[in-house]
């Protein structure tokens, strides 16, 4: 048997799932939209570079965004990625666009993944 108080938390639990699955579906129109524009930021001059930021950042976005997983962990491949990225695209590692590439990335990604539960918070209220 369920007395009354276990039944209404049962529903508030109910009510907050719907609601971060409702955040969720617009987050999933939202994050490749948001990856692309930052991608055209982002992205060194060629278009693999293009290509694989969009990939990397609607990855990291979705991870930390949807999936919650570890903002941290995420960041460090996102460093690692840009570092790869960079080497490839200009023959070396050129200063200006570790902290153009990396330095967006890094705080778009971290922004989503630690705004995440603030957002949840708001849209309950």
């Amino acid at each position: 048997m369920i007395n009354p108080d276990q039944k209404e938390m049962l529903d508030v639990l109910d009510q907050r799932q719907k609601h971060q699955q409702k955040l969720d579906r617009v987050f999933k129109i939202v994050i490749p939209i948001m990856a692309f524009l930052l991608c055209v930021i982002c992205a060194n001059m060629n278009w693999q570079s293009t290509l694989g930021t969009f990939i990397m950042l609607w990855v990291a976005f979705y991870a930390v965004g949807i999936k919650r997983l570890n903002v941290w962990l995420w960041v460090f491949v996102v460093a690692l990625y840009c570092l790869v990225d960079i080497f490839f695209s200009y023959g070396t590692f050129q200063i200006e666009a570790i902290g153009r590439q990396m330095g967006t990335m890094m705080v778009f990604v971290i922004i989503l993944g630690i705004g995440r539960p603030y957002v949840d918070q708001w849209f309950i209220k």
